[in-house]
């Protein structure tokens, strides 16, 4: 008898054991999943807050005194985003404009290299193009890209 409450004693023990490395391990999955969920939530948030527009006349393309193409840029989203060479790249035609070739200048605060929403910016893009349309597009570091078929006169 003495025998038989001991291995029910050891039988249920192992299982309460079991039990209970099955719960932490669906605990470590389950937390793993929620973490995952918000730091993907909060990357989605921010990218529908980010958004721009480039805001040129697509017909009067305006050249400054170097000869340099100048392309209008508008934060229409709620959240600043870095406005400088290592953060954006352009391409025209498909073909990357290497960032010694591009100026950027944020027409509200000079200084700044942070767009602001509602401010305007202004890339200067030191290149030639026959004339005819064109495609620029322009990429921000985290993707997020707009792009405006534009002709040379």
């Amino acid at each position: 008898m003495a025998s038989n409450v001991a291995s029910e004693l050891i039988l249920f023990i192992a299982s309460l054991l079991v039990a209970g490395m099955v719960a932490g391990g669906l605990y470590v999955v389950t937390q793993d999943i929620s973490d995952g969920i918000t730091v993907r939530g909060k990357d989605l948030a921010y990218n529908l807050r980010l958004n721009f527009e480039i805001i040129n006349d697509p017909e009067n393309i305006p050249t400054d005194n170097t000869g340099a193409y100048i392309f209008y840029i508008k934060n229409i989203g709620k959240v600043p985003f870095t406005f400088e060479s290592n953060s954006i790249i352009v391409f025209i035609d498909g073909n990357m404009i290497p960032s010694s070739n591009l100026t950027f200048v944020n027409l509200n605060n000079p200084t700044s290299n942070q767009l602001y929403p509602y401010d305007v910016g202004e890339i200067h893009v030191a290149t030639s193009l026959s004339s005819g349309y064109h495609k620029i597009v322009v990429v921000l570091s985290n993707g997020k890209q707009r792009a405006l078929i534009f002709r040379i006169g």
